[in-house]
């Protein structure tokens, strides 16, 4: 007699449920079926095994000792070499190569036909992309300037910086580098082209070149120079607050908005660094509301917000904003108008930044409820 047996003929004659014996046991019936089927193989190991098959045992008044000595028998009869394959001749090294060897050459050649039929399809696919560009010549021309980098980013080392408008900013670029920043979604840079020694003063000039625009300035310490582009929707100011043979600094001052020449908003923008690309939420408050809000997922300011305070939130990633009555918020999130909800209905929202799966230096705002 198998343990499982043993056990499943003591469950019956006390007349006991499988289902009882889980309960009681707290092993579950599934479990306590394979015991007595003696199919240890849902078990993990030998160890969990005997530990369920001794508790179930002692439930049922039987002796674990005898249980796990059927266990033990049952085991090394299930493991036991059958005679025919005791007195099978042992395999030779060359019975593996005769075997395997040919399948295994093989292999390098099915891989290297597949590198090959990959290589041609890519250069296919390639191909077709170009025709398509040429034929399509006016809407691929920005995208093909903008990732090779012809026109609006330098073609140089670039350090990226945060600023801020109202605050000056100290920045040090060294000679032959870049900085950039972003001024309401708009990719500004700024290189350092080259510094310029006076022999006769002993004094230096930085040779500055401004992307987008490619424009070129010239700058003597400690006269500032003033930045208008209409590829830049903000004015500014940089000076020139120390120099060396090899390095410029520079403080950059944002100064007002510049309007946009059609006041429209743009939905979609285009960035090389992802960093530059910034959810601006602006707006006024109409009303005496309750607001609340997250900025990259750290709290901000809580509570009743008065009528006319101004609202300026910017954010890398996203903003959750919650507001006790939508109505009476009058706001725009980069530059283009939202109403979040009706008047007399709270609202509550998450702003993100959203990558273009397909144009990865594409970027968007998406606004859904929190």
């Amino acid at each position: 007699m198998t343990a499982g047996a043993l056990l499943k003929k003591a469950r019956e004659e006390r007349r006991i449920s499988l289902r009882q014996a889980a309960d009681d046991t707290k092993i579950t019936a599934r479990h306590l079926q394979a015991i007595e089927d003696d199919n240890y193989m849902v078990f993990p190991g030998e160890t969990y095994a005997l530990g369920f098959l001794a508790s179930y045992a002692v439930y049922l008044d039987v002796d674990p000792d005898e249980v796990k000595r059927l266990y033990k028998g049952s085991q090394l009869t299930e493991t036991e070499t059958p005679l025919h394959e005791l007195m099978q001749p042992t395999i030779q090294m060359s019975d593996y190569i005769e075997r395997f060897a040919k399948p295994l050459i093989l292999i390098p050649v099915a891989v290297i036909v597949v590198a090959g039929i990959i290589f041609l399809v890519t250069q296919l696919l390639s191909d077709k992309t170009t025709v398509k560009s040429g034929n399509d010549s006016q809407s691929s021309s920005t995208v093909t300037n903008f990732t090779k980098n012809s026109n609006t980013v330098p073609e140089v080392e670039t350090d990226h910086v945060k600023l801020s408008p109202g605050r000056p900013s100290p920045q040090i670029i060294k000679k032959g580098r870049a900085i950039n920043f972003s001024v309401q979604n708009t990719e500004v840079y700024i290189v350092l082209r080259d510094i310029i020694s006076d022999d006769k003063t002993g004094t230096y000039k930085a040779d500055l070149e401004l992307f987008p625009g490619k424009k070129k300035y010239t700058l003597k310490e400690e006269e500032p120079i003033d930045i208008e582009d209409p590829g830049i929707p903000r004015k500014f100011k940089i000076t020139l607050s120390g120099i060396t043979a090899t390095n410029a600094k520079l403080v950059i001052d944002l100064g007002e908005e510049v309007a946009p020449a059609d006041n429209g908003a743009v939905n979609e923008v285009r960035v090389s660094n992802p960093d530059n690309f910034l959810i601006r939420l602006e707006g006024t408050l109409t009303g005496d509301t309750y607001i609340e809000y997250f900025v990259d997922g750290k709290p901000g300011k809580r509570g009743l917000f008065k009528k006319d305070t101004p609202l300026l939130l910017e954010a890398n990633d996203s903003i959750q904003i919650k507001i006790g009555d939508a109505g009476d918020v009058k706001l725009s999130i980069n530059g283009k108008p939202e109403v979040l909800g009706a008047k007399g209905h709270v609202a509550n929202k998450i702003i993100r930044k959203m990558r273009d799966p397909v144009e990865q230096s594409k970027f968007k705002v998406v606004i859904k409820d929190a």
